[in-house]
């Protein structure tokens, strides 16, 4: 009998943690949020961010970015305060779109050029009942970064033709790794794509990469998954922790 009580006890212990392991339940502990919800498409996914499909198909989410106080260097005013978020996926990949106020574009093609626009998501690289540090994460609990630079260089790519077909500058996206503040690490095998329109003092960012990969280092999207939000603007010289940042929002996947 005192061993199937035991047995019992485990059993539900199990469930218990399994339960508290589902990363939807950080909106009811209020250690996450809001949810941004992940639009199901079954064609191609928008690769520009001025594709109809944003603004009729994908749910606006507006989130507020606040300072970064937490590491130095500490940014008390950021000049970024608020972005909208949209996200989509078909069966074999996903789509997040930025969109943001930014009255000047602070772009460069030179590689090396410091105070450029730039913004990032971030994603722990495995869904723990705790999230990592929203620091880029902590030692033992690595995050995936995506981010885009207003720049070209290496691994510019030609930017996304708008409705008039002008060209825009090259830009850089990268696929990224950390595990605390200050070992951002560039991945060998990049797997993010995007690009971004500067367009009526605003851009509009899109990162597309398939929903699962072979790259232990990524992030996969078989469920929803935490993600947070940096801003940087170029003209207001924000560099490194000197950004606008969003905690861990939700991004449901249905």
């Amino acid at each position: 009998m005192y061993r199937k009580i035991k047995l019992v006890v485990a059993v539900l212990a199990l469930l218990i943690s399994a339960c508290g392991a589902n990363v939807e339940d950080c909106l009811q502990d209020e250690s996450c949020g809001p949810s941004i919800p992940v639009a199901s498409h079954e064609g191609s996914l928008p690769v520009d961010p001025y594709d109809p499909f944003w603004d009729t198909k994908a749910v606006a989410v507006k989130v507020e970015l606040g300072p970064q106080m937490i590491t130095n260097p500490k940014w008390p005013n950021p000049s970024t305060r608020e972005v909208t978020v949209r996200a989509a996926k078909n069966n074999e990949g996903i789509a997040i779109m930025l969109e943001w106020e930014d009255q000047t574009k602070s772009s460069n093609f030179d590689h090396s050029a410091l105070y450029v626009d730039r913004a990032a998501v971030m994603f722990p690289v495995t869904a723990d009942k705790e999230a990592p540090s929203i620091t880029m994460g902590e030692s033992g609990k690595p995050v995936n970064i995506w981010q885009w630079k207003a720049i070209g260089g290496e691994r510019g790519q030609p930017g996304v033709k708008d409705n008039s077909n002008s060209e825009l500058a090259y830009q850089t996206i990268e696929d990224l790794n950390a595990e605390g503040y200050s070992t951002l690490t560039d991945q060998n095998q990049q797997d993010v794509k995007g690009g971004a329109i500067w367009k009526d003092n605003k851009w509009r960012l899109v990162f597309n990469r398939s929903l699962t990969n072979g790259n232990a280092n990524d992030v996969q999207f078989k469920k929803s998954v935490l993600m947070a939000i940096a801003v940087w603007n170029g003209s207001n010289k924000e560099l490194n922790g000197q950004k606008g940042i969003v905690g861990w929002l939700l991004l449901k996947l249905s």
